[in-house]
């Protein structure tokens, strides 16, 4: 199985490519893009291992929702801002302890397809709409995360 370097190598020749395909066919990407390109094609070249205990993504996903959930609860709820911690510790340790089965359901082309998808549409209402932007991001989430698939065959 390989580890995550394996997965980061491999992730970063993918944006490189990406990358020269823009270069060569003289299409333009402001600096935004290209940065969004970078960190989808590292994200989600990662997110498949989502299942796994002891995997950095796990742990940075499982965090980042805890504090986005935290940071809910004090935006809505001022006067008892005391609990947000609590909610915070609490919901880290149920995503990040939680049973899963390694090489579930986020191993599949199926997912791959669902969560390239949504990543895709959260992508471009960050950005106009227009179904070219759609398809850029879509492909972009494809086919990182159907190279994390691809690398875990071999």
């Amino acid at each position: 199985m390989p580890d995550w370097k394996t997965h980061f190598i491999f992730s970063l020749f993918l944006t490189i490519t990406w990358i020269s395909i823009f270069y060569f066919a003289d299409l333009q990407l402001s600096f935004g893009s290209l940065v969004a390109l970078v960190v989808l094609t590292v994200f989600t070249s990662f997110f498949p291992d989502i299942d796994t205990r002891r995997s950095k993504i796990r742990n940075a996903v499982s965090m980042a929702i805890a504090a986005i959930v935290a940071g809910v609860y004090m935006f809505f709820y001022m006067e008892t801002w005391y609990y947000a911690p609590v909610y915070f510790v609490l919901l880290y340790l149920i995503l990040k302890y939680l049973p899963t089965k390694h090489r579930g359901i986020t191993h599949t082309f199926k997912f791959s397809i669902l969560f390239s998808f949504v990543l895709a549409a959260v992508s471009i209402a960050f950005v106009q709409f227009s179904i070219e932007s759609f398809l850029f991001w879509f492909f972009i989430v494809f086919s990182s995360y159907s190279l994390h698939l691809l690398i875990d065959r071999f």
